[in-house]
């Protein structure tokens, strides 16, 4: 099982500096967004940061080389930021398999260090935070009700599933995606069997790995955001006319302050068996009532959600991690 956020607590020398380093790979970005998504990011996070005397600072993943001889280290321009404890948010979910076990190299051996990977939040093996054929088959353990689901075999395989898809789905509509991807990108309906046919194609060559959900129609999604056992804030994300996926980098539109009550007995079980300190749960909403989509950790941040839902889980997000920076360790 994995413990990245020290629950109990691990006894630091060294002294602790408020910080936070998000790391990433810029090649996951289209070239024409990336310093826009990097500038509105940094300007949200830097204003909520300071007022809890925190600092930002995005870092390359090709920037960073981790290592390790006497103790983790975990160099950067000659410097090993691992001298002292930091915050660091890894965002290892990308389409480049080198890349991203390179963001696994980096997450864990700051992990084996005494600072903190933030979206490793959970006592669960680290795949759970990332892999939504995982999350839907331990919500349905757990009683949620969830949509069916089936994982594509590999490559030249992956055409074999679809008569599994067909048995445990029927003729459609679907939805295919990545297993581990975010922010809606690349999901694909599928409205006919044959139109699922050649996505599995498509998607059979990408080298990544690809489930088919049942399509359920839905007039958007709730996200609950839960710190240290409690609910926060939440919000509503609704699809633009026409459109059918809510997520905010997609064209959907949020509001704050949504109606969780339908799901609080859901995301508490999911909390508590997960033992997250951190998390954010997604819900459908259907004719039929609320139904599992995913969860997600500290990737899924503060700025995504609309004021006041954004200040408000900012102050719990600092006060948190502040928390677990300053939990046995030396100020700088």
């Amino acid at each position: 099982m994995y413990s990245a956020v020290r629950e109990a607590g691990t006894p630091s020398a060294k002294p602790y500096e408020r910080m936070v380093n998000w790391v990433y790979n810029p090649g996951d970005f289209n070239p024409s967004h990336l310093d826009k998504i990097i500038a509105d990011i940094t300007d949200r996070w830097t204003a909520q940061a300071a007022r809890h005397g925190f600092g930002f600072r995005f870092v390359e993943a090709g920037d960073l080389t981790p290592a390790c001889s006497d103790r983790p280290r975990l160099w950067r321009d000659g410097v090993d930021l691992l001298e002292t404890r930091q915050c660091y948010i890894v965002d290892d979910i990308g389409n480049d398999p080198q890349a991203v076990s390179y963001l696994h190299a980096i997450s864990r051996v700051i992990d084996a260090s005494d600072s903190i990977v933030l979206n490793h939040a959970m006592v669960a093996p680290e795949w759970l935070e990332r892999d939504k054929l995982a999350m839907v088959g331990r919500a349905a353990q757990l009683g949620l009700k969830v949509p069916r689901t089936v994982a594509l075999p590999f490559r030249r395989h992956a055409r074999e599933g679809l008569e599994i898809v067909r048995r445990e789905i029927g003729d459609g509509p679907y939805i295919l995606k990545a297993r581990e991807s975010g922010t809606g990108f690349g999901v694909l309906k599928a409205d006919t069997f044959e139109q699922l046919r050649a996505g599995v194609d498509i998607a059979a060559q990408t080298g990544k790995g690809y489930l088919v959900q049942e399509f359920l129609p839905n007039s958007g999604d709730i996200r609950v955001a839960l710190v240290e056992g409690e609910v926060v804030t939440s919000m509503v994300r609704e699809q633009s006319a026409g459109r059918y996926l809510s997520n905010i980098a997609q064209g959907g539109e949020a509001r704050a302050g949504a109606d969780f009550s339908p799901v609080l007995d859901d995301c508490l079980r999911v909390v508590r068996e997960l033992r997250a300190s951190y998390l954010c749960v997604d819900f459908l909403i259907t004719d039929d009532g609320p139904v599992f989509g995913e969860w997600c950790t500290v990737m899924a941040n503060f700025s995504q959600f609309p004021e006041p839902a954004r200040s408000e889980l900012a102050d719990a997000f600092f006060r948190w991690a502040g928390r677990l920076l300053e939990r046995d360790a030396l100020p700088a």
